[in-house]
């Protein structure tokens, strides 16, 4: 069954998982002799932008996508997605990644389903993701698309923070155009000035972080992220209110490290196997259907060339 070059006709597709923008996702799984489900992340070849493209001594030329997820199997987290492996052929590249939860869910729809959320489950699923985001940021990468719908969630409370595609290296900033998602840009973004990429992800955690709390984005427009003053509906407590002040001040320079995020008095006594308190976690969850994995163009990295 396997002879050869690794291609599609090696896997049976179980179910479409979702849309990126320069591919399909799938959940699959191995014919025999194996039978391991994988999610399949397909890569449109025509959709790779020119300058998104790097060659590497070992992986030859491959879109910075895969060279960015393969950069991270050398520093796995248990919270950022994991690349198991890839393939091509004319048409595509194939992204191999070990599914989060069969069937998983987007934060987005997770929120959705839990409109009232206590704050000790808020801290839970927002401590994994700063946690995964300052790994990211200690080994040299920016994601720079932190948002609801790039978190998934297994049955358990455990999440995976997904979709690179407007991630870089953090050597090549500070960078100059925005690939994120416009609700969750920072105040700096939206003005033209050149950013930083840790800032940034700070910002747009922040404000994840207010979507978790809230169930609504704290800015309905660009106008009011760089001017209006932060709304809060009603106070879950006085720490939580801080971080999240915080993390969405507009001075750059006032603005904390995700380290320092983690350090905050909001979480730095959290205890992950503790306080997470899986049993509470609804087995609806379990329930719907899995969301969408994303992960699509990168910036240029640091890389050893030909």
């Amino acid at each position: 069954m396997y002879n050869g070059k690794k291609s599609i006709q090696w896997f049976t597709i179980l179910e479409d998982m979702g849309q990126g923008a320069y591919g399909q996702v799938k959940l699959a799984q191995y014919k025999p002799p194996r039978h391991e489900k994988i999610v399949l992340k397909y890569v449109t070849k025509k959709r790779i932008l020119v300058d998104t493209w790097i060659r590497d001594r070992k992986l030859g030329t491959i879109p910075l996508e895969i060279h960015v997820l393969q950069y991270l199997r050398n520093y796995p987290h248990r919270n950022v997605v994991d690349m198991l492996d890839f393939f091509e052929d004319e048409v595509n590249y194939y992204i191999e990644m070990a599914p989060h939860g069969i069937p998983g869910m987007d934060l987005f729809d997770y929120i959705e389903l839990r409109t009232n959320m206590e704050e000790a489950e808020c801290r839970s699923i927002f401590y994994q993701v700063a946690s995964a985001v300052d790994h990211l940021h200690k080994v040299g990468i920016v994601h720079r698309d932190i948002k609801d719908e790039n978190i998934i969630l297994d049955g358990d409370g455990n999440i995976k923070l997904i979709d690179f595609g407007s991630a870089a290296y953090l050597k090549n900033g500070p960078f100059t155009v925005f690939v994120g998602t416009i609700d969750y840009a920072a105040p700096e973004v939206l003005r033209g000035q050149s950013y930083g990429g840790r800032e940034q992800d700070v910002w747009a955690a922040g404000i994840l972080l207010y979507t978790i709390m809230y169930k609504e984005n704290p800015f309905y427009d660009s106008n009011e992220i760089i001017n209006a003053e932060l709304r809060i509906p009603y106070r879950m407590s006085a720490e939580s209110e801080s971080l999240m002040r915080r993390m969405l001040n507009r001075d750059v320079a006032r603005r904390p490290t995700m380290e320092e995020v983690l350090k905050d008095p909001w979480l730095k006594d959290f205890d992950p196997q503790i306080d997470s308190n899986s049993s509470s976690w609804p087995s609806s969850l379990e329930k719907k259907h899995a969301a969408s994995l994303s992960v699509d163009s990168v910036d240029k990295p640091n890389t050893d060339t030909e």
